[in-house]
């Protein structure tokens, strides 16, 4: 059974992340172009580029958190809102691209946002990533922060206090010896 409900979470996580969001994306930022009347001349070569650029750091801060939750948190990285879809994880993490920020898998799905709409040029698809942002920034304030207090306690209060929220940085050393 543990099996089906990893399955499953994968499964509506992808199609989620995969799909759906980069869909809204798309279609509010070219519907936000079109109402604003924002038309931008498409460089090609360089749009290019610069997508490829935003999406290989985002996609390499995606992959490099989930492997750690994965193979140091023994657990999986599928719950938003208060909702668990699959076992979590077990322990806290604390190191690899958990050091430098609290929310990396945020950050680097943030960067591939900005690729989709650096590769087809528009504001409009900026301006909903930001919207995109601020529905994760909610989640993570009010939904992801409690839980991980309630999970691992004191751990994660001494965590909070030394690593920056979204925005990688150097961690602080607090309460540690």
């Amino acid at each position: 059974m543990r099996i089906v409900r990893i399955i499953v979470g994968y499964m509506l996580a992808a199609t989620l992340f995969v799909l759906a969001i980069p869909a809204a994306v798309i279609a509010l930022g070219r519907a936000t172009d079109a109402v604003a009347g924002w038309r931008l001349e498409t460089l090609w070569p360089i749009n290019i580029v610069v997508a490829g650029v935003l999406g290989a750091f985002g996609l390499f801060w995606v992959a490099w958190s989930w492997w750690f939750l994965l193979t140091r948190g023994r657990g999986h990285p599928a719950e938003g809102f208060g909702i668990e879809f699959h076992p979590v994880t077990r322990q806290i993490v604390t190191n690899g691209p958990y050091a430098r920020t609290r929310n990396p898998m945020m950050l680097g799905y943030l960067f591939v946002m900005l690729a989709i709409a650096a590769f087809y040029g528009s504001i409009g698809m900026v301006v909903a990533v930001v919207v995109i942002a601020a529905i994760g920034w909610v989640n993570i304030v009010f939904f992801e922060e409690r839980r991980l207090e309630q999970r691992f306690g004191q751990a994660y209060a001494q965590y909070k206090q030394g690593v920056p929220r979204f925005w990688p940085g150097r961690r602080r050393d607090i309460g540690r010896g």
